[in-house]
């Protein structure tokens, strides 16, 4: 059951709303800082909002609507550019257990989850940030009644702060697993990648003969863990989209607002051509964007079998339309843009993050263009 369109409204009202008082330029400024790096006061808001639980079934607990509902709060939470665990521990954990086959492993947790009562995310990339099945870091391999661990796995987000992690890993005759892990594991290490955006916190995870009970599977390995993967590389995919056209909104309205006020030659800035022709191309960016990540995450409460064309086409444009978006803030703001006073910096390192978290745009477009003429591909 998706919201309606005023439900849809009123929900990005009331978080348009929490999260301009809570996320404010000061307030992220001052959480980034702090050892936990998000604000566990807003996350508590969030949970009792019902935020975490938007798109998660009745029957487990949910409110029962869709992904597209979830987008809007993404959307929000780009706007603001807030530091939490949402993305790691709402859309890829919450959406990893909804996938399992083995409800028994994952019901358990994913009340967790839902309830705000502990904190997850998904390690299924490689040291390198690689996707590719054959590139996968991590491998596991038959151990008594458990399976071992060993490898490394990067660009973990929120890895530090979760209680649990859904890990990907490969058998030396290829054959992938996804499985819980419990983050206090033995031999389970995790150290922090230095990245460009200072809100969105990535770790390398590595594995040292950990041990993970043979039953914590959450599906059965080969085909059906290659496509559980591949259904959250997609939520990743589309969620950091929602992410980034909320930054690059804020952007441009920030912008145009500074092109209105800004004085130069005793005229607004704004009747320049030039500084008219950048917030234009701002504009329909951004408008092209909303559509997308909306057509996108509406795709998400249909059958499975589209998503990877949905990641493929929502990935090649959505990524580097915002990252322009908020170079464009940057070069209309001039001097001050480059400040650390000022917020365009950290709309751009959001956005440019976003673009490439779950993979780059051109490996996305190979991936759509090798779907697409299968037949050019096999030669």
């Amino acid at each position: 059951m998706t919201l309606s369109s005023a439900e849809q409204h009123e929900l990005r009202s009331t978080a348009r709303a929490l999260l301009g008082r809570a996320s404010t330029s000061k307030r992220v400024r001052e959480v980034v800082a702090s050892e936990a790096g998000f604000d566990a006061d807003l996350w508590k808001q969030m949970v009792e909002l019902g935020w975490t639980s938007i798109h998660v079934p009745e029957r487990l607990g949910g409110a029962g609507c869709g992904y597209a509902d979830l987008a809007v709060v993404l959307h929000e939470l780009g706007r603001a550019f807030t530091p939490s665990p949402f993305l790691a521990t709402a859309v890829l954990a919450t959406g990893a257990l909804l996938a399992a086959d083995h409800d028994e492993v994952a019901v358990p947790v994913l009340a967790e989850l839902v309830a705000g009562g502990s904190l997850g995310t998904v390690a299924f990339a490689s040291v390198g940030g690689s996707y590719e099945p054959a590139q996968r870091s991590v491998s596991w391999s038959p151990d008594g009644t458990a399976v071992q661990l060993n490898g490394a796995a990067g660009y973990v987000v929120d890895a530090a702060a979760s209680d649990v992690l859904v890990v990907a890993a490969r058998a030396v005759d290829g054959t992938t697993a996804v499985m819980l892990v419990d983050a206090t594991s033995a031999g389970l290490r995790v150290e922090r990648m230095q990245t460009i955006d200072l809100t969105q916190r990535l770790f390398n995870v590595s594995f040292d003969g950990v041990r993970v009970a043979a039953e914590q599977m959450l599906t059965e390995p080969g085909p059906r863990a290659e496509a559980l993967l591949d259904r959250l590389l997609t939520l990743g995919v589309v969620a950091t989209a929602s992410d980034a056209a909320g930054i690059a909104e804020q952007a441009l309205e920030s912008t145009a607002q500074y092109a209105r006020e800004r004085i130069q030659f005793g005229r607004p800035i704004g009747s320049f051509q030039a500084v008219k022709h950048h917030c234009a191309n701002m504009a329909v960016a951004v408008e092209a964007s909303r559509a997308t990540t909306k057509a996108a995450a509406t795709d998400l409460d249909g059958e499975p079998a589209g998503w990877r064309t949905t990641a493929g086409i929502t990935a090649s444009y959505v990524g580097p339309a915002c990252s322009e978006v908020c170079a464009l803030a940057m070069r209309v703001h001039a001097g001050i843009g480059f400040t650390w006073e000022h917020d365009t910096h950290m709309w751009m390192k959001r956005a440019k993050l976003d673009e490439v978290l779950f993979g780059r745009p051109a490996w996305h477009r190979r991936r759509l263009a090798d779907d697409m003429f299968p037949v050019l591909a096999a030669k």
